[in-house]
């Protein structure tokens, strides 16, 4: 699923007009579509990676431009494959004549089917029982392989296929779902502990240390974790919060951070009910109330970050960011590196995911009346960014992660260093 594929149409009419339509069916089975108008070249052919669209989904050349832009419209957000039962992402591509809209797009020159796998060969999926919720993805082969907790943001769904990916190339990822506690707004902190126990008792896996990957309000328990968890060394945060969301998380009875209460004081809503954070009211409340503050000074210095945001974040991750650089600024420790995705906004997915305009989410505490739209039930956050530049951010993110957990819980582990040595074949 991260690599990227090659879309060429031949033995068209040489110069003739052709429409390109991408068709795939979410989880729960709602058909998404994309399009994309082209003019055949001399030898009537059309390649995504070097022709320009000249209308549809997308203008310009933009070779994933018929991925990044399914749609169905506003209503709907595009709900992941079920990575459980390792079954392929199943895409429809279509050449038709003529210029055409979507709907429009029932008589194809030639159609091929296309399938996208989350798994690799040979990777392993055990689901968790007990007081764990999530799934563990081991890679193949006997290893010993990097580990990682991996934790997304405020959905109650347990969204598994960023740990799949992981595991597909060679790094051993528990998701977690911290959210499991929901509608509670008490987390013991103990859930973490046990999580990275397990996580380092697998045989195949570096026993002395592992790393998280953390986004939105996940971020939090992230930063925690690098804090509390000796054996944490290294943590990615992605659109993360300097506070602690909602949830006061305790440790063995004792108040570690108390949750900042985010409310409809804190929105704006259009007319169609989809929310985004105002900057101003945000930054307001962050410095009115810095007992929600991560602390994040505190972490070790042989735990590492790297703090990434998407600047057109609609909850303004680069407030957060700045925070939580300057924290660590004021005690001079300088073990992170920062980046911000221009064009990017509160979701950034691995490659070749479809751009989402707005995500839908449980109605948080505190939101009050004013994101009761059509849907009571649902919350509608707008995510910001735009599909050409989160393409190409989704591509660089996925590369700059796999690189910082390598080097930090792989390369830079002891132990490793001595199973190499051990190993290595000598004249």
């Amino acid at each position: 699923m991260d690599v990227p594929t090659s879309i060429r149409v031949t033995d068209l009419t040489p110069f003739s007009l052709v429409t390109l339509q991408m068709r795939v069916e979410d989880a729960k089975g709602i058909k998404f579509t994309s399009h994309a108008h082209y003019a055949c070249n001399e030898r009537g052919a059309v390649d995504v990676s070097s022709s320009p669209s000249l209308g549809g989904s997308f203008r310009g050349i933009f070779p994933e431009g018929l991925i990044s832009t399914l749609d169905h419209g506003p209503e709907y957000q595009f709900k992941r494959p079920n990575v459980k039962t390792d079954q392929p992402w199943k895409i429809v591509i279509g050449a038709y004549e003529g210029h055409l809209r979507s709907e429009n797009c029932t008589r194809p020159l030639c159609e091929v089917d296309m399938e996208r796998h989350f798994r690799g060969p040979g990777v392993k999926r055990i689901e968790l029982e007990g007081q764990l919720k999530g799934a563990l993805y081991l890679p193949a082969g006997p290893g010993p392989h990097p580990a990682v907790v991996d934790m997304f943001g405020g959905s109650i769904l347990l969204a598994e296929h960023r740990s799949s990916l992981l595991a597909s190339r060679g790094i051993a990822s528990l998701i977690l779902s911290h959210m499991s506690v929901f509608p509670s707004l008490s987390f013991d902190f103990e859930h973490l502990e046990h999580a990275v126990n397990f996580l380092l008792s697998q045989p195949n896996v570096i026993p002395d240390r592992c790393g998280v990957v953390a986004n939105c309000m996940a971020g939090a328990y992230g930063c925690l974790m690098g804090i509390h968890i000796d054996r944490v060394k290294a943590v990615y945060l992605l659109n993360a919060p300097a506070v602690a969301n909602f949830f006061n998380i305790q440790k063995n009875g004792h108040l570690l951070v108390s949750g900042f209460a985010v409310g409809s004081q804190h929105l704006v809503f259009d007319e169609n009910f989809v929310a985004e954070a105002h900057p101003e009211y945000i930054k307001q409340a962050f410095y009115s109330d810095q007992r929600s503050w991560i602390p994040i000074e505190l972490t070790p210095r042989d735990t590492y970050y790297s703090i990434n945001a998407g600047a057109d974040d609609s909850f303004v991750a680069v407030i957060s960011q700045n925070i939580l650089k300057s924290r660590l600024d004021k005690v001079g420790n300088e073990n992170y590196v920062t980046k911000v995705y221009e064009g990017s906004g509160h979701i950034i997915e691995p490659p070749y995911f479809p751009f989402l305009r707005v995500l839908f989410q449980t109605p948080w505490p505190n939101c009050g009346e004013n994101h009761k739209g059509p849907e009571p039930n649902k919350l509608y956050l707008r995510c910001g960014g735009n599909p050409r530049d989160n393409a190409i951010n989704q591509e660089k993110a996925w590369q700059d992660m796999r690189n910082f957990l390598t080097r930090h819980v792989r390369d830079n582990s002891p132990w490793y260093q001595t199973y190499i040595r051990d190993n290595s074949c000598t004249d």
